[in-house]
């Protein structure tokens, strides 16, 4: 019983985490194919506006899952299109400093903008009160995950 009572959990939660995939991917790729801006160049765009200016290692550091020559593409990208800079480092002329432009920071705006619809979107179903237990069993898995990632 208690096993069945668990399996069912699991596949509930299974089942919210497919539906919040596919709703991101579906976001992401829209806006991917508006902007030219893909999810990566966004979260290295979010990193930039988050922590300033960065050395290239100073992201590869903050992006453990990207190899440097796909980080040296998507930094390309970032160029390109005209959402972030690359100069010389003025205290090491050996490295690069990425700073994001106006331009990157008003696409990662309204990149925001759409992910924040969609989390209003779903609050909006809630009570006030299932909102505030929402919010801290978010954060308690937040803190618990990354707890166990970095013993």
């Amino acid at each position: 019983m208690e096993q069945d009572r668990e399996n069912a959990q699991v596949q509930a939660v299974l089942d919210f985490m497919f539906f919040q995939n596919e709703t991101l991917s579906r976001i992401s790729h829209g806006f991917e194919d508006q902007t030219s801006c893909s999810p990566e160049e966004a979260n290295i765009l979010s990193l930039l506006s988050r922590r300033g200016p960065l050395r290239v290692k100073e992201i590869a550091q903050a992006m453990p899952g990207m190899d440097m020559s796909k980080l040296t593409r998507v930094l390309n990208s970032l160029e390109k299109h005209g959402y972030a800079t690359r100069s010389l480092n003025p205290t090491d002329h050996r490295s690069f400093v990425i700073t994001p432009t106006e331009r990157g920071t008003q696409l990662l705006a309204t990149f925001s903008n759409e992910l924040e619809t969609l989390a209003r979107g779903m609050l909006h179903t809630l009570t006030p009160i299932e909102r505030i237990i929402l919010i801290e069993l978010f954060t308690k898995i937040q803190t618990t995950w990354h707890q166990s990632q970095n013993p």
